[in-house]
């Protein structure tokens, strides 16, 4: 029944992602409200939230601070400040779906290779297979959108590469903070922190003019960002980073699937020029991903068998 209940918690936070992503495109499309506007104004609102749920309901106390996990924090909040800024100015370039389908192959490609170089991780010839595969699907992702002239490659594709990019330095980080520490605290400082520096750059070079239903809309939408990060972190903690990898994957397609089931309703979403070589895309990819976590998975119960035969040996001796 635990390992039920801990595999919702991911199936649950990817649903999150997917209304996440949309929610920001549908607040563009139908009140005008730039993405970069929706996560200055929501981040900050859904980290406090976070940190006042944890400290004053479920009355645990701040830890984070104490000792070195404040320096591993302000670190990871940078790279997912930087990762936040690019994603939402990217959804606004080239749509929700788009996005989607480049951000999460594209970051399981760059969290295995970060780790092979910084970490020292051996790459199984299996893991090599799912992120060729993975590679593969992100590539015909690209190339969805295809016109007269050819296939276009935007300034919108580029940053969602580079968050991706950002978003896997940070995540490495936060692996390390939830072992440690809360991983209800770590969102709540990860999004409040954020949240005001791009609100800092929001308003400092892109000041909206936001009447107060706008706001409204923002707090609401603080709810599903706050759902969405924080029960990706509990997850990572009670079923690992390769199992929730595995389950938030089909967010990529699952983006695209909401845009689709809410255009009959009027909505001008921008979705791929090729919905087809899209799907397919992020069908492979998807692919490539299972193969790559389910490696990992193979390497780390071996790792833990050889652990287990050691301590036997010393026993016995």
């Amino acid at each position: 029944m635990g390992v039920t209940i801990n595999g919702w918690v991911a199936v649950i936070s990817t649903a999150a992602f997917s209304i996440e992503a949309v929610m920001v495109e549908l607040l563009y499309v139908i009140a005008s409200i730039p993405a970069l506007a929706v996560a200055a104004g929501s981040m900050p609102i859904a980290g406090a939230m976070v940190l006042i749920i944890n400290g004053y309901v479920f009355r645990k106390k701040f830890t984070i601070f104490k000792g070195n996990g404040w320096k591993i924090l302000l670190a990871g909040a940078a790279l997912f400040t930087a990762a936040d800024f690019l994603w939402f100015d990217s959804v606004d370039k080239i749509g929700a779906g788009k996005t989607m389908l480049l951000t999460i192959p594209a970051e399981d490609v760059f969290i295995v290779l970060l780790a092979v170089v910084f970490l020292a991780e051996r790459m199984l010839k299996l893991q090599l297979l799912g992120i060729g595969i993975a590679i593969v699907g992100f590539t015909i992702s690209a190339a969805s959108n295809v016109s007269a002239s050819g296939v276009q490659f935007q300034i919108g594709d580029l940053q969602a590469i580079l968050s991706a990019m950002c978003n896997a330095l940070a995540i490495i980080l936060f692996a390390k903070l939830i072992v440690r520490y809360n991983p209800t605290e770590v969102s709540g400082w990860i999004m409040l922190i954020s949240g005001l520096v791009i609100n800092a750059i929001q308003y400092t070079f892109f000041p909206p003019q936001l009447p107060i239903i706008d706001w409204l809309y923002m707090i609401g939408f603080s709810f599903i960002a706050l759902a969405a990060f924080t029960l990706y972190n509990v997850s990572m903690k009670r079923i690992g980073t390769s199992m929730t990898s595995i389950i938030t994957s089909s967010s990529l397609v699952l983006t695209v699937i909401i845009q689709l089931a809410i255009v009959p309703f009027g909505i001008a979403f921008s979705l791929p020029g090729n919905l087809i070589l899209a799907l397919l895309g992020g069908g492979i990819s998807m692919a490539g991903i299972y193969i790559s976590t389910k490696a990992e998975q193979r390497k780390e119960k071996t790792v833990e068998k050889i652990k287990e035969k050691k301590k036997e040996v010393i026993i016995t001796s």
